[in-house]
């Protein structure tokens, strides 16, 4: 389950509400999953769309109500709700995402890490590339 909506999540262009299908799953996860549905839902859900979040600044499920009105939810949490992930692949506290702290844990995230896949790193091998130490 948790797969199935992460894979949605990464692969679904963003501000374009989903297809009916997708629309009752993520209806179903939310009423399933969500601490608070029915406060989470309001007067109705219009759509689903995947957007990037304000604070976050990472791809993200909203939900557009009845209303026009937006909101955010976590189908990491939601799915947990259900069936309990992992220890490992619960998030690390949203307050410290927020203020730039990282898991450390995908491609050259965290905190001076030197391991990933490109990015600022160098590529995973000590900064320097393949070769040892820099060369100009």
């Amino acid at each position: 389950m948790f797969h199935y909506f992460y894979n949605f999540l990464h692969t679904w262009p963003q501000y374009l509400n989903v297809n009916k299908y997708e629309h009752l799953m993520l209806l179903e996860l939310l009423k399933n999953g969500h601490a608070e549905p029915d406060k989470k839902i309001g007067g109705g859900v219009r759509a689903f769309q995947v957007r990037k979040h304000p604070t976050f600044k990472s791809r993200c499920f909203f939900l557009i109500r009845e209303d026009d009105s937006a909101d955010d939810f976590s189908f990491r949490k939601c799915v947990d709700h259900i069936l309990p992930l992992p220890e490992e692949m619960h998030l690390k506290s949203d307050a410290n995402k927020a203020l730039g702290g990282g898991g450390g844990k995908h491609y050259g995230g965290g905190k001076g890490g030197r391991g990933g896949r490109g990015g600022r790193g160098g590529g995973g091998r000590g900064g320097h590339g393949r070769g040892g130490k820099w060369r100009n």
